[in-house]
């Protein structure tokens, strides 16, 4: 509480406000400066904080419709062969958790977008946002060796799930739940 005899205290605690706002003021800046360099400001102002976190982070819940949608075989796969049915059974009966650490596990991210650039504009069918589409290929290595005794691999950067021809559809469930629960992995956690 302000009064005569206690002014010089309180005009002290006034101004190391001030000065504080001030540095305060200084970085709020800085922020929005770099949010602006990928965000143009005018923008923000129709957009609820919801609104803006799903744009840029994605969900958090993986849409696996939009997944199946956002996917790419490689040359000679198809999704009707086996192993690829057995591969999305596998993710459909899947958890929240453990399709999302699918997710890390395929391209190192904790979530994906909800939309896509092909989605608003059907002209452009081949246009997509990072990460997608989702490349599902043959495994690396010996043809001769048995598929079921091999493991999924990834290449994140490319989002790329190399899948072995997996037998039955146990084999592939053992195979990818190992994968994204794999504490050896550096990329985990």
């Amino acid at each position: 509480m302000f009064r005569f005899g206690n002014r010089k205290e309180y005009t002290a605690c006034l101004r190391q406000r001030l000065l504080e706002g001030l540095v305060e003021r200084a970085r709020v800046d800085h922020i929005r400066a770099g949010f602006a360099s990928v965000v143009p400001i005018h923008i923000l102002n129709t957009m609820t904080p919801q609104d803006m976190q799903l744009r840029m982070c994605g969900q958090s819940c993986i849409g696996l419709e939009f997944l199946k949608a956002h996917t790419a075989y490689q040359t000679g796969l198809h999704e009707t062969n086996p192993h690829i049915r057995f591969f999305w059974q596998v993710l459909e009966e899947m958890t929240k958790d453990e399709l999302s650490r699918f997710i890390k596990f395929a391209c190192n991210q904790e979530r994906l977008p909800v939309t896509c650039p092909c989605q608003s504009n059907p002209a452009s069918p081949n246009v997509h946002v990072p990460p997608y589409p989702m490349k599902i290929g043959s495994a690396d290595g010996d043809d001769r060796a048995d598929p079921d005794t091999r493991y999924v691999r990834v290449e994140t950067c490319m989002f790329l799930v190399k899948l072995p021809l997996y037998s039955t559809l146990e084999v592939m469930r053992r195979k990818i739940m190992y994968a994204i629960h794999c504490r050896d992995d550096p990329l985990f956690g």
